[in-house]
């Protein structure tokens, strides 16, 4: 529970710290500005009560708390710098909110369930829904 507070407290001051001029204009090594998650783990990711995880639309990426989805295209968060690397079993995925940059590696556990490693600091694993 004081892991997820503090991803909250996270999110939260990253969103609040404002836009940047540059529109995520700098690109990425397969998407340009833009989140493009591989088809294999669109969808929604979860803890088994459905609090926590994360969700993946074709064009964005979403972080869940405490049931509430945030997506970063959809919310116009501040995103910049976004490069990601895909494979048939893992989706890197690295990006700049303010000055802070953020990287997930998201890794294939079977068909339902994913492991994911954020800055270097293995998560847990999450469960398709």
């Amino acid at each position: 529970m004081k892991k997820a507070i503090l991803l909250l407290v996270a999110f939260v001051g990253m969103v609040a710290c404002g836009k940047d001029d540059a529109n995520g204009t700098e690109g990425g090594d397969i998407s340009t500005a833009r989140f493009l998650p591989p088809k294999w783990i669109q969808g929604s990711w979860t803890t088994n009560n459905k609090q926590f995880g994360y969700a993946f639309k074709n064009d964005d990426f979403c972080q869940i708390t405490l049931g509430n989805t945030n997506c970063f295209k959809e919310k116009n968060l501040p995103v910049t710098n976004i490069k990601d690397l895909k494979t048939n079993n893992t989706y890197k995925v690295s990006y700049k909110i303010g000055s802070s940059e953020q990287v997930f590696v998201f890794e294939k556990e079977g068909d339902n369930k994913i492991r994911v490693t954020h800055n270097v600091r293995v998560e847990r694993s999450y469960t398709k829904q």
